[in-house]
């Protein structure tokens, strides 16, 4: 094939220009796809996480510098130390900073500041600066504010500013020391953590606990464990609970316990205020008197220890020893206040119920008064003992120190007791009755004032007739439970009916009211059980 004039034939061309156009279209696509590739590569460089950068530990100042690689790979640094690192001033009289491990060691009037609150001293010092972990020895002081730290070993976190001692420690706040073998400092929340030996010591308290947290703002300690706040007049203890140092308030919980001069009171809960000397108790509540050998029970109490009362509620007992037995007085309410060291002061009010062996009473209230041994019973009171029922608009009772001595029933009194089992009753009505009690039984009995009279005497144990007997004034003698002489003024005779002419439904004083169905006949007919009492 010939060329002519330097050109190709036409035919040729043309099909050279087409495969041209192809290759340049497949270097283009080419070069797009390693584009793209090389695009994807990029982006996946720039998602994935640079290694954070370790800020090194920058010399600020030091009156000597020395670097001897064949000997050691630390710089030395003597005489006026400054160093700083990430927001944190380091001062010491010697160092060692190792470049590669950027850790430091100091020896010599150490000194850590982070911003202008927290300060932390020590004679020697290691620091991590990848951690930021220092570790100081001997003479070691962290002094925030009015707060200072004293210990011989501490870890000191200086990116979070938290301070941690595992040796033996000491925080003296103001008024505060505080002492534990474990111990951590949150600058940012300014809370501290103590365990195991934990002592606070104030002028006017010592708190002892295994777990304590204290909030430098609020001023409040939270303790959990076994824990002992301990002053001149009283002493707390608990398991779980929290005290406002500055308001002198506190909570306390598990197994809470309150200790004052005359009382203690116990409660599933207990909140206390130091300055007014007051404190509240709830759930399962025992104000307990050491001198009176007697506690009170309730759902819900109220303590006052200026005048050393308190109030109790929610299905309150008063039960105190009397002898070998115990006597039990419930209530809506309760009422309690000391008189002296010994001596105390009852008032229950509302559905009262009282308990005891061989007495039992039910009115709307009632006192007692442990200085004479007064049992009181006001509004529609009912005595009841062994097999003699009393009522009367007020009736006193007197207890005895350890032993019921006797009774006085005042105004519409009325004293019935039970002459058999065939509902014959021994009656007895007057303005006012006059019972004396020995051994638990009656022996004597005085009626004053429109005295009236109906009883069975008896031929051993058998019935004679009926005796109605009226006067004035009118003294009977028991024995054996029953009436076996009396004398009348003024001195009369008394009418006995045979006991075949006898009606007994008909043989009743006006005012007759037996209602020895009421009777509570054992302590749990007074209220549910509480915490430590059998029924």
């Amino acid at each position: 094939m010939k060329l002519i004039s330097g050109n190709l034939p036409s035919g040729m061309f043309k099909q050279l220009l087409f495969i041209f156009i192809l290759l340049l279209n497949a270097c283009q696509i080419s070069a797009q796809s390693k584009v793209i590739i090389k695009n994807k590569a990029d982006s996946k460089k720039t998602n994935k996480q640079e290694p954070k950068e370790v800020k090194t530990i920058e010399v600020k100042h030091a009156a000597k510098l020395s670097f001897d690689k064949q000997r050691s790979d630390a710089k030395v640094l003597s005489g006026d130390v400054v160093c700083e690192h990430d927001g944190a001033m380091l001062y010491c009289d010697t160092a060692l900073i190792f470049d590669a491990s950027q850790t430091m060691k100091a020896s010599g009037h150490v000194r850590i500041t982070k911003g202008d609150s927290i300060t932390v001293t020590g004679d020697r010092l290691f620091y991590d600066g990848k951690t930021k972990m220092a570790t100081l020895e001997n003479n070691v002081k962290c002094v925030e504010k009015d707060m200072t730290l004293t210990t011989n070993l501490l870890t000191f976190d200086v990116g979070n500013s938290v301070a941690n001692y595992y040796n033996g420690g000491t925080i003296v706040n103001k008024e505060n020391t505080l002492t534990s073998k474990n111990g951590h400092y949150y600058s940012s929340t300014k809370e501290l953590a103590f365990h195991y030996d934990v002592e606070l010591t104030n002028p006017d308290y010592k708190m002892k606990s295994d777990t304590l947290r204290y909030n430098t703002i609020n001023k409040t300690s939270y303790f959990l464990g076994p824990s002992i706040i301990l002053s001149k007049n009283d002493y707390i203890y608990c398991e779980n609970g929290w005290y406002d140092t500055d308001k002198e308030k506190a909570a306390f919980s598990q197994n809470a316990l309150l200790i004052t001069k005359q009382q203690k009171l116990r409660g599933d809960s207990l909140f206390f205020d130091r300055n007014k000397r007051t404190g509240k108790a709830f759930r399962n509540v025992q104000l307990i008197d050491t001198a009176q050998k007697s506690i009170i029970y309730g759902g819900y109490a109220e303590y006052h220890e200026k005048n050393s009362e308190a109030l109790v509620t929610i299905n309150p007992i008063y039960a105190r020893v009397v002898e070998d037995d115990t006597l039990f007085i419930s209530a809506d309410t309760l009422y309690h206040r000391d008189l002296d060291s010994v001596n105390n002061f009852l008032n229950a009010y509302h559905k009262v119920k009282i308990f005891k062996k061989d007495l039992q009473a039910l009115c709307d209230s009632a006192s007692l008064n442990t200085k004479d041994s007064l049992l009181q019973l006001y509004r529609t009171p009912i005595l009841w003992s062994q097999k003699s029922q009393a009522t009367a608009r007020f009736i006193k009772v007197n207890l005895g120190k350890n032993a019921i001595h006797g009774f006085k029933l005042e105004g519409n009194s009325f004293l019935i007791q039970e002459a058999d089992s065939l509902q014959k009753y021994n009656q007895i009505s007057g303005k006012s009755i006059e019972g004396f009690i020995d051994q638990d039984t009656i022996r004597k009995v005085v009626v004053l004032g429109n005295a009236e009279v109906y009883y069975y005497p008896k031929n051993k144990t058998k019935a004679l007739g009926l005796n109605k007997t009226t006067g004035s004034e009118i003294h009977l003698w028991f024995k054996k439970e029953d009436i076996d002489r009396a004398t009348i003024k003024p001195k009369t005779t008394g009418v006995i009916d045979p006991i075949k002419d006898v009606d007994v439904e008909n043989s009743k004083i006006k005012g007759f009211n037996w209602q020895y169905e009421k009777r509570p006949k054992s302590r749990s007919d007074l209220h549910p059980a509480p915490l430590g009492v059998k029924p």
